[in-house]
């Protein structure tokens, strides 16, 4: 692996989200739904090498009134009738076109909820006014157990977590990963004089699901036979294979948040 070549990219990657990030509002929804977009594109053609047939429109369509209604302060409910508008038209373009088969429908089911149901919680935390808050702890907590979980591994790895799915990864890495993020989390209530017990607990918790999400994005890849999702980044792969974790850490840490 080239060190060079991953550095540049990741310098790119880290300057453009910070930039769109911390602009404002609009640059904020706009640049994950940007994420989104690309996702849909890099998912559905995993899935046609599965031979699962994937519809672009719907998510796409579905992703972009999500971050209308978040950007116009819809209501919550608002949002929850979208979700199930758009599950009932994937059923309702299933029936029209039998032909397709419930496979079709099955699928494009399946990828409503995940990613982009995911996607849509993220738009909405972007548009939040605990935006702040929600990103840096779902993130940066993410990247600490994220790095410490892969030194951990590799120093003191015995028992393999999910070998099927992703072989490198260890019981002892994600503890220790986990158990980093806390540390994370109270750093960054010192640094930024946040409420020390909030950023402990949301650090954690978004970490530990963060995971999860990491271990199913790449359940699909293996299904698929492929090794990334996309390669938009080199040496970084695709924009799904940089937002697995995120996308369950990030939507996890705004609804404790929320509930704080």
């Amino acid at each position: 692996m080239d060190i060079k070549k991953r550095l540049l990219p990741a310098a790119i990657i880290v300057v453009v989200t910070f930039g769109c990030v911390l602009l404002s509002r609009f640059t904020r929804v706009a640049f994950f739904l940007a994420l989104a977009v690309v996702s849909a594109i890099e998912l559905q053609q995993v899935l046609f090498k599965a031979g699962q047939p994937m519809s672009l429109c719907v998510p796409i369509v579905y992703c972009v009134l999500q971050a209308a209604l978040c950007w116009f302060d819809a209501p919550a409910v608002w949002m929850v009738a979208l979700y199930a508008a758009a599950a009932f038209a994937v059923m309702f373009w299933a029936v029209l076109k039998p032909e397709r088969g419930a496979k079709f429908a099955m699928v494009n089911l399946f990828v409503l909820m995940w990613p982009f149901l995911f996607y849509a919680v993220v738009l909405h935390a972007a548009a939040s006014n605990i935006w702040r808050m929600t990103l840096v702890l779902g993130v940066l907590g993410t990247w600490a157990c994220d790095s410490m979980a892969l030194i951990g591994g590799k120093y003191f790895g015995k028992n393999k977590l999910a070998p099927v799915v992703s072989p490198h990864k260890t019981w002892e890495g994600a503890v220790i990963g986990a158990a980093s993020a806390p540390l994370a989390g109270a750093l960054i209530a010192w640094i930024l004089h946040w409420d020390f017990g909030v950023c402990v607990v949301t650090t954690f918790v978004a970490s530990c699901f963060g995971q999860v999400g990491d271990l199913a994005a790449s359940l699909i890849k293996r299904y698929a036979g492929v090794k990334d999702y996309g390669h938009l980044m080199p040496e970084h792969g695709g924009i799904m294979d940089k937002m697995d974790s995120m996308l369950f850490a990030i939507p996890v840490a705004y609804f404790i948040l929320y509930l704080f």
